[in-house]
């Protein structure tokens, strides 16, 4: 776009009075091209926003830590594809009655994951030895967005809609696991 103005200045500045046949195609296909160039679309590819999840009702020893492990689709009780284990680093005060711990407050040394489409995943406690199972995650099947060439800031993401968690059906992009009774 700069070059097509740079060359649309030139050629104003150089034929301001006697522009004649060639300047007047010149200045015809420098404004085309510069037109052109403002109109410019690129195609940008969505990724998977992963679905973010909190704990709730649990006593903040039993949700110290967790291992997030990820499963081929249909095969949750086979060996995972890979693992992750993630331990409390909020600082939220301790108290005698269950939190609500986001996600968010846990840090994992190893390469972290995300819950996302295209794989079962199950959430395992170790101090109470319970698993929770994420499965059939379904987003809004959003693939690209047409952006304007120079828009290096515009993002896109595909949002999950539904998902099931423990064979209970649930809508949205973010899970509460509840302590099991």
């Amino acid at each position: 776009m700069q070059i097509a103005e740079s060359l649309f200045l030139f050629i104003f500045k150089t034929t301001m009075i006697p522009m004649g046949r060639f300047g007047v195609i010149l200045l015809t296909v420098s404004s085309a091209v510069l037109s052109l160039s403002s109109c410019c679309e690129k195609k940008l590819y969505c990724g998977t926003k992963p679905l973010d999840f909190a704990f709730t009702g649990f006593p903040r020893s039993e949700v110290r830590s967790f291992t997030l492990k990820r499963f081929a689709i249909g095969d949750q009780w086979g060996k995972p594809l890979d693992s992750a284990q993630y331990v409390y680093y909020g600082n939220a005060p301790v108290s005698l009655k269950p939190d609500t711990i986001m996600f968010s407050d846990y840090r994992t040394a190893g390469d972290p994951l995300s819950i996302t489409q295209g794989n079962d995943w199950e959430i395992y406690l170790p101090a109470s030895g319970t698993s929770y199972v994420i499965t059939t995650i379904f987003d809004d099947n959003r693939q690209s967005q047409m952006v304007r060439c120079n828009d290096d800031e515009t993002s896109c993401a595909r949002n999950i809609t539904n998902f099931s968690l423990n064979n209970e059906w649930q809508s949205g992009g973010f899970a509460y696991i509840q302590k099991k009774e």
